[in-house]
């Protein structure tokens, strides 16, 4: 089956992209996917093990146990698709303290074989409006420089990341009112792929 790895910084809009995009129809055409957040899989298997009991506690957990469970929540989006198409919701970098570090390391890209990955961008004044307005979610503050230097992390990561899997990149641009846009251009891709 078809897996596609989806990624954007945080008020790039990527979850959203992807619902609206999946919403689509289009007659004769039948795009089966079903969407997945990694970090949802991981907190499921984290909870299922007894690490934790909300998904900040996350965060919290040590890296070698943290590691751990995305090999776990890994092994099972690996058996998922087996049987269906995924869309894999994640982050392609994560920005820490002591720098970057990969959303998807080569243990997981190995185990999920990825066939497809597509980075959701945005400007990053549109980005930091976005994380602003946003008052359901605890978003780190970073100045635009810093988003930009975060998309340009992004990017370069996403091609090494299709370096070591053969499956390619596409970039989507997802603007401020331009959402519709955005969501036809990525069910285009998947439609391609189904």
């Amino acid at each position: 089956m078809t897996l596609v790895l989806v990624t954007g910084m945080p008020g790039a809009g990527s979850s959203t992209v992807i619902k609206e995009g999946l919403k689509l129809k289009e007659e004769g055409v039948n795009v089966d996917f079903r969407p997945i957040n990694y970090g949802d899989v991981m907190f499921e298997v984290a909870r299922e093990e007894g690490f934790v009991e909300k998904r900040d506690d996350l965060r919290k957990l040590p890296g070698e146990k943290q590691r751990e469970i995305q090999m776990l929540a890994c092994n099972k989006i690996s058996e998922w698709k087996r049987s269906m198409n995924l869309i894999i919701d994640t982050h392609c970098t994560i920005k820490t303290p002591s720098g970057y570090l990969p959303g998807l390391p080569e243990y997981v890209l190995r185990e999920i074989k990825p066939d497809q990955f597509v980075l959701i961008e945005a400007n990053p004044a549109e980005i930091s409006g976005r994380r602003q307005r946003d008052k359901t979610r605890e978003r780190d503050v970073e100045d635009e420089k810093g988003v930009e230097e975060h998309q340009f992390m992004n990017r370069a990561m996403s091609m090494a990341y299709a370096c070591l899997t053969g499956a390619s990149v596409k970039i989507i641009e997802n603007h401020d009112g331009g959402l519709g846009k955005a969501a036809k251009e990525f069910f285009e891709l998947i439609k391609g792929l189904s």
